[in-house]
């Protein structure tokens, strides 16, 4: 049972509450263990969990990129935000890794990827749509970045992509 909540801290948005940012988030959460847990090339369920994360993340929805954006500000100052966003940030990071260990043992990807370290890259990378969707884009679109992503793997490109 959570205790009584910290203070918002400067800046913070007055009636943010740590449960809106886990009831917008949990949709994510559960569509990306869908796709991980899927059938499938590795190739086709990294690009489609990508496209999930980058669009929820960035542009396409504003709302959920403010509201994300504005509890990852007030976790410095929130216990209850910081446990409820580092615990949503770990769960897409292993389904993004289980993808990834899925595409080396089968063989998809590159024999030698990190798929730790790549993961948690895909991850920092669309949050930092999260950023880029606050300013209305950046110079470099989600899907450049999410093709890029990709071309780390090693995995040949889908026909017709």
């Amino acid at each position: 049972m959570p205790g009584p909540a910290a203070s918002p801290g400067p800046g913070a948005a007055p009636g943010l509450a740590a449960d809106q940012v886990e009831q917008h988030g949990l949709p994510i959460v559960a569509e990306l263990g869908r796709v991980a847990r899927g059938a499938g090339s590795c190739r086709a369920k990294l690009e489609q969990a990508m496209r999930i994360l980058f669009a929820a993340y960035g542009a396409n929805d504003p709302d959920f990129s403010g509201l994300f954006l504005t509890g990852w500000a007030r976790a410095r100052h929130d216990k209850q935000f910081r446990l409820t966003l580092a615990w949503q940030r770990e769960q897409i990071r292993l389904s993004i890794e289980d993808i990834l260990a899925e595409g080396v043992r089968t063989r998809g990807f590159r024999a030698d990827l990190d798929t730790g370290a790549l993961a948690a890259v895909v991850v920092g990378a669309a949050e930092g749509c999260l950023l880029q969707a606050a300013t209305e884009g950046g110079s470099v679109t989600g899907d450049r970045v999410i093709q890029s992503l990709l071309a780390l793997t090693g995995a040949a490109p889908v026909s017709g992509a």
